[in-house]
């Protein structure tokens, strides 16, 4: 019994440290002209968005490997989340564009929603007439697309309580599958 509850101490101890540990920084995008535009600056002023001719395959990594968390100089590992580009009226704001959407996401922390909009992609422009596609333009200069980054954060002290909250209820569940079990 002593050695369940020594376990669940250093489990609860290293959870708390990963909770505590100081968040990553939020990310800017390298070569990309930042955009001023109403809706990526004082209308949303936790996004950020960029005007930039690379692709999904290099600005992805970009992020993740720029939104990296550490504790005492070790990289945590970062999950990669890909959503629907329709949920991007959702999650990042209402009237953006999007040809793909994902999240880089360290789990009961924080998050980064990356989305990117590329009109020569996106599927509802293959079959346009060339004339008729919109195009990334910022400030005179035609680009292959947009990124737009909005960060989604939590509380400390809420990561903790929900950390504190886990700990009773995998007990509780223990106790009543341990007795159905009997039964």
């Amino acid at each position: 019994m002593k050695l369940k509850i020594t376990l669940a101490l250093i489990l609860y101890i290293l959870g708390a440290v990963y909770l505590t540990a100081p968040s990553p920084p939020y990310p800017d995008l390298d070569g990309g002209a930042r955009s001023d535009e109403p809706g990526d600056t004082w209308q949303h002023p936790d996004q950020k968005a960029f005007f930039t001719n690379r692709t999904r395959g290099e600005v992805i990594p970009e992020m993740q490997r720029k939104f990296t968390l550490k504790i005492f100089g070790v990289a945590v590992p970062s999950f990669r989340l890909n959503y629907r580009p329709e949920e991007s009226f959702e999650l990042i704001r209402d009237q953006v564009p999007s040809y793909y959407l994902e999240e880089i996401i360290y789990p009961f922390r924080e998050s980064l929603f990356v989305n990117g909009w590329e009109p020569t992609n996106t599927p509802g422009y293959k079959n346009a007439i060339p004339g008729k596609i919109p195009l990334a333009t910022f400030k005179g200069d035609t680009y292959l697309g947009k990124i737009t980054l909005r960060p989604v954060n939590s509380y400390v002290w809420a990561r903790l309580f929900v950390w504190a909250l886990i700990f009773p209820s995998v007990y509780l569940v223990y106790l009543s599958l341990k007795r159905s079990l009997r039964a």
